[in-house]
């Protein structure tokens, strides 16, 4: 499949997020099932560099509210490995898949970012919180508690990166043979 975007002009990524940020806003993040990699793994793919910033700023923003107001927790560290990691979707997206996208590298590039997030942040959390204690014994505790947030971030990027590509490219040949059938006609 080549490229799946003509022009840069697509304001779906734009409305994938603020999508995400209200119900972020409303529910946090239930189940970890809120398809954030995938939406700026999209976003990357298909909106100049230029304009990164406004989505990862706006995630960022909306992380600190809903830490600091919603749950009542102070601001740590280990967020920054958060906010590290939108960088890396959507850079990911600007370099793997903003020319040629494929099945294989959409969902290369979501388990590449979903499983380096779960090493890097559970790491942070094993660092930063007394929750487990420091040895490898309770870095390991961490990583095990950590597998059922994995597993359904996992399923739910997969599912929605696939989903937001197949119906970006669905939408596109939809337009395009609309645009076709005009000209022909």
């Amino acid at each position: 499949m080549k490229s799946l975007f003509i022009g840069r002009s697509i304001l779906l990524p734009y409305l994938l997020i603020l999508a995400i940020a209200a119900v972020r806003l409303l529910f946090a993040n239930p189940y970890n099932l809120l398809p954030i990699f995938s939406a700026l793994l999209f976003f990357g793919a298909c909106r100049p560099v230029r304009e990164f910033g406004i989505a990862v700023l706006g995630l960022i923003g909306l992380d600190i509210f809903i830490t600091t107001h919603h749950y009542s927790y102070r601001l740590a560290p280990d967020q920054a490995l958060t906010w590290m990691w939108y960088l890396i979707a959507v850079n990911l997206g600007a370099t793997v898949l903003s020319k040629t996208i494929s099945p294989r590298r959409i969902l290369g590039s979501l388990l590449v970012l979903s499983v380096s997030f779960f090493v890097v942040s559970n790491f942070g959390v094993w660092l930063e919180w007394h929750m487990y204690p420091k040895t490898l014994s309770g870095l390991a505790e961490c990583y095990v508690a950590a597998l059922p947030f994995f597993r359904n971030s996992v399923v739910s990027e997969m599912f929605w990166g696939v989903l937001l590509f197949g119906l970006a490219r669905f939408s596109q040949v939809m337009v395009l043979g609309t645009r076709l059938r005009r000209v022909c006609s």
